[in-house]
């Protein structure tokens, strides 16, 4: 099996497999296989969803500041951009990670 499959697929594979094994004594090997898919995915899904929480709870603490000053706001625009680009990145980097499972 092929890892430039995104995850879905090669679980979807996986289980095809694992349910028209005809030889009984590949199954255990097709259940390994299968279950080390879950956990991958499991993993990769886990990571994308604290990188997107990382940049929203970012993006919230940036909007409460914003919300919450009294005076004008002194920042230049290349200032601004300082804050929300690690925020960008993060977004980015989860939403590739959850993208590659399908």
């Amino acid at each position: 099996m092929t890892t430039t499959l995104p995850a879905m697929e090669q679980l979807r594979r996986l289980n095809q497999n694992l349910s028209n094994a005809q030889d009984q004594s590949a199954l255990p090997q097709l259940g390994r296989q299968l279950a080390r898919q879950c956990e991958e995915m499991d993993a990769r899904l886990t990571q994308g969803l604290i990188d997107i929480r990382a940049a929203h709870l970012g993006l919230q603490a940036i909007l409460t500041l914003l919300q919450r000053r009294d005076e004008p706001l002194l920042w230049s625009s290349e200032e601004a951009a300082a804050l929300l680009e690690p925020l960008q990145q993060r977004l980015s980097q989860g939403l590739s990670r959850i993208n590659r499972l399908v």
